[in-house]
This record gives structure tokens, C-alpha cells and sequence, in this order.
């Protein structure tokens, strides 16, 4: 009678446990892993945390569908100092960009659509934009082609985020697209205004690409970005928690948003509780808007590794994910980031080529994202394996990255 007590008490903290709704939990060594090696992860996590480098952070690894690994660092709030949780909430940023191209896919099975039509076919505003030519210049401003959503989806559109100080950034900074108080509508009508960086198909450069599909799953399918999401994706996969607001009453789950100064410390960000509230952001950035737990994302990238496929729900077919995640990028074109270094571009996510060329360990074909507040994911195949880090500390941050993945690739076994 007292095993069987156990056993109902240790059930009844796994229904209760965040973690319970991410992924069954299991010990590393059934997985192929070795507990002792992943316990390297945790000094590494907290030295960021003590060093002032980081607020804190929650770490997920999963094998095998199973979850055997998960630790928690640091503090959601330096000022009121309450510690991170397994059911905080983070700003994901980027990470949102698998999210839509997931949510795209489903329409592409469909047959709504084919990755090379032209994005005019959906978004007729964007039909004649042009390529910006300094002034004097005698090249033709026509495109020779129409970017399609191939090209939003794998950032060789010719739209960008107007991140630099070139002609182009400053008429993207002049229009302000993020606004909250734009729809996507209008937020694509008012980019339709702006100029092409390069000819589609040509370059590489990250940009407002997926905010735009964001705009033809709303054209496609009828609905806003939210409701499909919810209806297609959300509520489905049991993502309680990943949406574009929180609501009020789970504010107090929502983590500050924190950059280093000039100082290197750490100051918290205008991004707090207001501006995520229900109702208070028009704009459904399927670029960088969700909030998302650690549970849910985990749920989400291990319905990708699975195949499409999550307790018995199926999103995509399999070979639509083999699809999302090979290298699309044209010949001759690279994403020239420094954390791309071996790596190519799918369908929203990078996809590491060369191993010795990365930064550190991995598998050819692994694959995921990042955001801008420093979380990342990463999805393997061949060791049927995810890495998830949930943090909030701009700008992204790739030393810690590669430290992650690195502590995990050590701990594979067999």
C-alpha cells in the first residue's frame, strides 16, 4: 500500500507539474545521455546569472520524445527578485518566425498555395515595388522577377529590417512597420511604399519577410494571425500559454525584458506587462511577436522532430517538415551572419551543412532559431534530440548558444 500511495503522489505532481504538459520526463541514461555530464550545464547557467550577464534563464533537453533535462537560473524580475519558473513567460521574439512558417505549411498541405508563386498573388500592394538605385545611377530599378514566398521565407525577398545606416534601413526606420497600433494589412501596405535592398533571389538579409507571411495566412485563410495560430496550432498542440498578449490574470508569470549598458549591467527595458496585455498590440508580428513557456515551446519543436506529430495530433505530414528544414537557399547566396558560420536557411529556420564550419558541435541537418532576447532551439534528427533555452536578455546573445549546445552534444552516450 505504501508503493502504490508513492506512486498516486508522484502522479499527481507530474498532472501538476508545467513540465508534465511539455514532455514525459524520463532519466538521461534511458534516454542514451549521461546524467553526470548534463549536470555540467547547471554551473555554467548559474555563473551567467551570478556575473551579471544574464536575469536568468530555464534549460529543456529532450531525447527521444522524452524531457531529461530541465533547470531553472536566475530571477524573472532583478527588482523584485522572484526567481524563474518552470511556467514563466518569455518573450520569444524571432522564435515566432518557425512558428508562422509551421502555420504556413499547414495551408501549403492544403494546396492554398505553391512556395514559388509570386507574394502579389496574395498581397496585390506589393506587386510593382522597386529596387532602390542611388541617385545618377543608370541600373533599372525593376526586379527581374516578383519575390515569392519561397523568398519571405528564407530572407531572400529584398526586404529587410532597416537595421543599418544605408539609404534603404533609413526609410525602414522612417516608417516605423512594427508599429503596435498597424494591422498587418497596414503594415504591408505601408512596406509596399518602401524600396527592395537587392533584386529577389540574389541576397540574403533578414528582414520583415515573415511578418509578410504572416499577412497571406490572414489573406488565405479568413482569419486573423491569432486565430490560426490558436485553431491550427495552439489548441491543438496543448500550448496553453504562447499567444501574442498575456493575459491580466497572468501577469505576474510574464519575465522583465533586460539589456547590458555601457557598463555591462543589467537594466530592465520598456517592454514590461502594458505592452503585451490583451487588446493594448494591433499588430500580430509573426516575426517577433509571441510570448511562449518553456513547456509549450517544447511541445512545438518536439512536434517538428516527431515529424508533425504530437500525442496523437497531427500538424504536418512528415515530409512537409523534411521540407521546412532542408537548405533553401539559392546557389551562390549565404547567410552571412557570424552564427551561420556552416550553415544554410530553410524555411524560417537555420540549418547546419558543415559541422566544422559552425561554431561548435552538432549534426549535419540540425536545425531551429533564436530571438532577439537571447532564447533558442534546436531540433536534431539524427539523435532525435531538442535543446531549448528560455531567456530575456537582449541582444541575442550566440556564446551562450554555442556553450549550451556544446554542454548537451557532450552528454550523448549512444
Amino acid at each position: 500500500m505504501r508503493f502504490l500511495g508513492l506512486v498516486l503522489i508522484s502522479l499527481a505532481l507530474q498532472v501538476a507539474s508545467p513540465w508534465a504538459q511539455g514532455l514525459p520526463r524520463s532519466t538521461p541514461e534511458q534516454q542514451g545521455m549521461s546524467g553526470e555530464r548534463l549536470e555540467r550545464i547547471a554551473p555554467v547557467m548559474a555563473d551567467y546569472v551570478e556575473r551579471g550577464v544574464f536575469p536568468g534563464m530555464t534549460v529543456a533537453v529532450a531525447r527521444y520524445g522524452r524531457l531529461v533535462y530541465s533547470e531553472s537560473f536566475g530571477v524573472s524580475d532583478l527588482d523584485r527578485g522572484n526567481p524563474v519558473q518552470e511556467d514563466s513567460i518569455f518573450r520569444i521574439f524571432s522564435m515566432s518566425k518557425p512558428v508562422t512558417a509551421a502555420a504556413l505549411m499547414i495551408l501549403y498541405e492544403e494546396g492554398k498555395f505553391t512556395l514559388d508563386e509570386p507574394v502579389s498573388k496574395y498581397i496585390p500592394a506589393l506587386k510593382d515595388v522597386q529596387i532602390y538605385r542611388p541617385e545618377g545611377s543608370e541600373e533599372s530599378t525593376k526586379p527581374s522577377r516578383e519575390m515569392t514566398i519561397r523568398d519571405l521565407a528564407r530572407h531572400t525577398s529584398g526586404l529587410g529590417y532597416g537595421w543599418s545606416d544605408d539609404p534603404v534601413s533609413k526609410k525602414y526606420q522612417v516608417a516605423r512597420l512594427l508599429n503596435p497600433e498597424f494591422t498587418l494589412e497596414e503594415m504591408v501596405n505601408k512596406l509596399a511604399t518602401l524600396p527592395l535592398y537587392f533584386d529577389p533571389g540574389t541576397d540574403w538579409r533578414y528582414g520583415v519577410g515573415i511578418d509578410v507571411l504572416g499577412r497571406i495566412i490572414e489573406v488565405i485563410s479568413g482569419q486573423t494571425l491569432a486565430e490560426f495560430f490558436e485553431q491550427r496550432l495552439f489548441k491543438p498542440l496543448g500550448m496553453k500559454d504562447t499567444g501574442f498578449s498575456v493575459p491580466d490574470d497572468q501577469a505576474g508569470r510574464f519575465t522583465s525584458c533586460y539589456r547590458i549598458n555601457e557598463d555591462g549591467k543589467l537594466i530592465a527595458l520598456p517592454l514590461g506587462y502594458p505592452s503585451y496585455s490583451p487588446g493594448k498590440n494591433r499588430l500580430y508580428s509573426g516575426g517577433g511577436g509571441l510570448v511562449s513557456t518553456t513547456a509549450d515551446y517544447l511541445r512545438f519543436a518536439q512536434m517538428l522532430l516527431n515529424g508533425g506529430e504530437l500525442d496523437g495530433v497531427r500538424i504536418l505530414g512528415p515530409r512537409t517538415v523534411e521540407l521546412m528544414s532542408m537548405d533553401h537557399l539559392p546557389k551562390g547566396v549565404t547567410a552571412p551572419w557570424d552564427k551561420l558560420y556552416g550553415h544554410g536557411y530553410g524555411l524560417a529556420v537555420s540549418v547546419l551543412t558543415d559541422v566544422t564550419e559552425s561554431l561548435g558541435m552538432g549534426s549535419v541537418g540540425d536545425y531551429g532559431w533564436d530571438g532577439a532576447a537571447s532564447t533558442y532551439f534546436r531540433i536534431d534528427p539524427q539523435e532525435d534530440l531538442v535543446i531549448l533555452l528560455m531567456t530575456h536578455r537582449m541582444p541575442c546573445d550566440t556564446e551562450i548558444q554555442v556553450k549550451l549546445k556544446t554542454l548537451v552534444y557532450q552528454a550523448l552516450i549512444n
